[in-house]
């Protein structure tokens, strides 16, 4: 074999290995504007609310324990009276939730973050027979003080116009604040003095809570059950309970979900009712979690496709070997340069237009004037439109190939296997006749 056909091939290895210091060059700033718009979102949740836990509603009833006791010995002896006071939480028999969601942006600059509005109903019922407290003294009695009803949210700011909660026949007003350490913060609402004589009592809360990309809802009561509806298309349900799959319904319209949580299926209640006490806050507890996902992130789509690219380089340059082999024509290691660094700045093109126009429209866009930068070159370089034209139509193809596998979350691997094996496929039929060994003494 010649040196120059040797030269020839290890010339274009070498134009590959330095094509991927491009790339590499345009994934750092794609990693940039990515880290950019998680701080964007980061800002705008401290300057506006944050993704929300919704926690209770918690009964708590403060009691004091009045009692005597004799001190001293022999003739010190002497009676004096002592109290403790205490505190007796009750968690809902019932709980039920159902609310949508409303979705919108913020934006700051070209940046933007997804912010959701949930309008819920809370209802439920206590069991007020519950109000019984054992003296732990022999001459003891027991009084109880002005009971309060607490619900914990991770950030108040998300609460729109005045929530009112009703108890039983009796309308409420709320105030800030859950008096609760472990609950953190939240609203709570007086419900004066309370009588276990009263037996179930019903509440339903109307609440509008703006919130991030996530909303969590610990489930406290006996039995808890939570319808929730959006027309979001793209939910991700997390934490550790999933919608019940007979009633999960996900389509383009959006979502519908249920859950139904017994407090036999976790510690919930056990653990929170073992820790009210305590004056530590944030207690991890068992959640149903849902999560509003970019439908197209231009970043991460962009990444993906940046990982395709050193790919798209080299079956462009084998393409071009394949003409030079297949049509007797050669072409200068420049040409192939260009044509290389002309593919390596479609992909900041991408992230570029992205920005400003979506990732679908700049993709048609950017590789719309690769495509055609490509195929005229090279019909100006081998001096023949048509080939010009057929290497445009294949490279458009390739590029059409790809965006399906970009959109293609589920399949985008097995996508991209077949797509690898479907050119490797065609360029050992296309060569299958080739004499590599008189190519290269010609």
């Amino acid at each position: 074999m010649q040196k120059p056909f040797l030269y020839k091939s290890l010339g274009i290895l070498a134009l590959i290995l330095l094509m991927s210091l491009a790339l590499g060059y345009v994934n750092d700033l794609i990693l940039e504007r990515q880290a950019r718009q998680a701080e964007v979102e980061s800002n705008i949740a401290k300057s506006s609310t944050e993704a929300q836990t919704l926690t209770g509603p918690v009964l708590v009833i403060p009691y004091t324990e009045h009692y005597t006791e004799t001190i001293g010995t022999d003739k010190n002896i002497k009676t004096v009276e002592g109290k403790d006071e205490k505190y007796l939480y009750l968690l809902p028999n019932t709980l039920a939730v159902t609310g949508d969601f409303a979705h919108n942006y913020k934006q700051r600059g070209i940046f933007k973050a997804l912010m959701y509005r949930f309008n819920g109903d809370i209802v439920g019922s206590f069991n007020l027979n519950q109000i019984k407290v054992q003296a732990q003294h022999a001459n003891g009695s027991i009084r109880f003080g002005q009971a309060m009803l607490s619900i914990g949210l991770s950030d108040t700011r998300g609460i729109d116009g005045q929530p009112v909660l009703h108890w039983g026949a009796q309308t409420l007003s709320l105030k800030q604040g859950t008096q609760l350490p472990l609950l953190g913060a939240g609203i709570h609402s007086e419900l004066g003095n309370l009588q276990a004589e009263q037996g179930l009592v019903s509440f339903k809360l109307n609440l509008h809570l703006r919130g991030m990309q996530q909303f969590n809802l610990i489930p406290l009561a006996d039995k808890n059950n939570v319808r929730l509806h959006s027309r979001w298309q793209h939910p991700h349900f997390d934490g550790h309970f999933l919608p019940d799959a007979s009633s999960q319904h996900i389509s383009d319209k959006g979502f519908d979900a249920q859950w139904e949580v017994s407090s036999l299926a976790s510690n919930i209640q056990e653990r929170l009712l073992s820790s009210l006490n305590h004056t530590s806050a944030n207690l991890p507890l068992d959640a149903i979690s849902v999560g509003f996902v970019e439908p197209v992130n231009i970043y991460s789509l962009s990444n993906r496709a940046t990982k395709y690219g050193l790919l798209f380089i080299g079956l462009t340059f084998a393409g071009f070997f394949i003409f030079e082999v297949m049509k007797q024509l050669r072409i200068h290691p420049a040409q192939y340069t260009l044509v290389g660094l002309a593919m390596a700045v479609f992909y900041l093109l991408l992230v570029s237009l992205a920005e400003h126009i979506g990732f679908s429209y700049a993709y048609l866009i950017a590789s719309t004037a690769c495509i055609s930068l490509i195929g005229y070159y090279l019909a100006n370089i081998m001096q023949n439109r048509r080939y010009g034209m057929v290497f445009s139509l294949k490279l458009g193809l390739l590029y059409a190939t790809l965006y399906g596998i970009l959109i293609s979350e589920d399949n985008a691997l097995l996508m991209g296997s077949l797509l690898i094996f479907s050119l490797l496929t065609f360029t050992m039929v296309v060569t299958r006749k080739v004499n590599w060994y008189a190519l290269g003494n010609q």
